[in-house]
């Protein structure tokens, strides 16, 4: 009986490590049910396996998404109920197309976009090392401005462009834009932390009865390691307790 201290302390101890890591529940399968599922609150943080990347200006991210608006310095016509025409200029990220009947040579868009606005999404995203069903987040719309400098496009485009608050700007002067100035910004939507509940479905996550939402980060992130190691450390722990409380006792009986 002098054994059930050590016992106590050594479980005590297990409990308080396993308190550190994720608590997974794992669901009771039927032959209806299809395979096991595990359903967990992650820990860890949505992570891209590769950068995405525009590939027109060189710019690159590690994100779950990333996204370039271009928009055009256009003129605009309003008709008013007497007739009368008169003239704004916006920017726009489509191309305005002024009616035949109000055409002139003083108010003349450029026939096209130069540059199409574009999205790129990632494809593989992992979590707690298990790969991600992409419609976990899909709901995710806190997008970010990436900034970008010259510095870092293509040469040919570097020429053309110049720094605009985080954006780029092919006009001379951003501050009094000409029609048909491009201005080009790109947002990225950032990978991290999220709470909530998923499910672990033929080694993937997938989204679970209520979507997550953007999480902390925990500080025993670092230890990422797989979950079977977690109790591979509780049992070598246990089992040197109880070597020691062994020991312990074989002295007394000395």
């Amino acid at each position: 009986m002098r054994l059930q201290p050590a016992l106590i302390v050594a479980w005590a101890l297990l409990a308080l490590s396993a308190g550190r890591f994720p608590v997974v529940h794992a669901a009771a399968s039927t032959a209806s049910a299809g395979p096991a599922t595990k359903t967990v609150a992650p820990r860890g943080e949505l992570w891209p396996l590769a950068s995405l990347t525009d590939e027109s200006f060189g710019v690159s991210v590690r994100a779950l998404a990333l996204r370039r608006e271009v928009r055009m310095y256009q003129w605009r016509a309003q008709t008013g109920t007497d007739g009368s025409v008169s003239w704004s200029r916006e920017w726009s990220s489509e191309r305005i197309v002024i009616p035949a009947a109000l055409r002139d040579a003083d108010h003349v868009n450029p026939g096209r976009m130069p540059f199409p606005s574009a999205a790129w999404r990632a494809s593989q995203v992992e979590l707690d090392g298990h790969l991600v069903d992409t419609g976990l987040f899909a709901h995710f719309n806190d997008w970010q401005p990436h900034p970008v400098d010259t510095t870092s496009l293509p040469p040919n485009l570097a020429a053309s462009f110049s720094g605009d608050e985080g954006c780029i700007h092919s006009g001379r002067d951003a501050a009094k834009p000409a029609i048909g100035d491009l201005r080009i910004c790109w947002e990225q939507l950032p990978a991290g932390p999220v709470e909530g509940v998923v499910r672990l479905e033929a080694d993937r996550w997938v989204a679970g009865e209520v979507p997550v939402t953007r999480g902390v980060q925990h500080e025993d992130f670092a230890l990422d390691v797989p979950e079977r190691v977690y109790w591979l450390m509780g049992g070598a722990l246990l089992a040197g307790f109880l070597l020691f409380a062994l020991a312990a006792q074989r002295r007394r009986r000395e």
